[in-house]
């Protein structure tokens, strides 16, 4: 569902929405909105599967959100990753449209770790072989996960949220600086939120 400043408005605690205070009802799900036409051939074997994986980038919050420009269309989103273990990530979102340059190997990404650790990839029971070959994938594409690589699951992958990463990634980056009022936040290089996430098909 689209949610607009006077949305969050009704939320807000000095100035701050924390994600968890919105109420399910103005949550999409992210395999109806971008997943759907995925659904039968995700019944199939995984070697099956990774030639129809597509990866949807956004930059979201998933902790707080702070008063937000108006010149981005926002998403309140629920997104299931995490292979058989089946978690589900609320987030504020806004699509990003990705450079054309570098479109087909973000779907490389999700290609690559869809059914990860036979369907095991997840922050509790994740690899350190599979850190290292997520960080190695993005790190070929010039972009990092320096300060959010502990995200990564099945179905989301973590990249940090830094204007050249976002000018790497989307056609239609926005400016970080003028996404929203940062009053009273703290925005540093290592910062978690917000993130720019590639979301894709979970195996379960």
């Amino acid at each position: 569902m689209i949610v607009t400043e006077e949305v969050f408005s009704r939320f807000r605690d000095k100035g701050k929405v924390p994600v968890r205070s919105l109420p399910s009802s103005l949550f999409s799900q992210t395999g109806d909105l971008f997943f759907k036409n995925d659904a039968a051939p995700l019944s199939q074997f995984p070697s099956d599967v990774r030639e129809v994986i597509h990866v949807v980038p956004v930059l979201a919050f998933l902790q707080t959100v702070p008063p937000l420009s108006d010149e981005r269309e926002w998403i309140a989103l629920h997104h299931q990753c995490g292979g058989y273990h089946c978690l589900e990530v609320a987030m504020v979102a806004t699509i990003l449209t990705p450079n054309v340059t570098i479109k087909d190997k973000l779907d490389q990404i999700g290609k690559q770790f869809y059914f990860a650790q036979h369907g095991n990839l997840e922050p509790g029971n994740m690899l350190a072989s599979s850190i290292s070959a997520y960080s190695t994938a993005l790190s070929a594409i010039g972009l990092d996960c320096e300060c959010t690589w502990r995200r990564l699951s099945e179905g989301l992958y973590p990249i940090d949220c830094t204007q050249e990463n976002l000018n790497k990634v989307a056609s239609d980056a926005p400016s970080l600086d003028m996404l929203a009022d940062w009053q009273g936040f703290t925005r540093a290089r290592y910062s978690t939120d917000p993130i720019i996430l590639l979301l894709a098909s979970n195996s379960d």
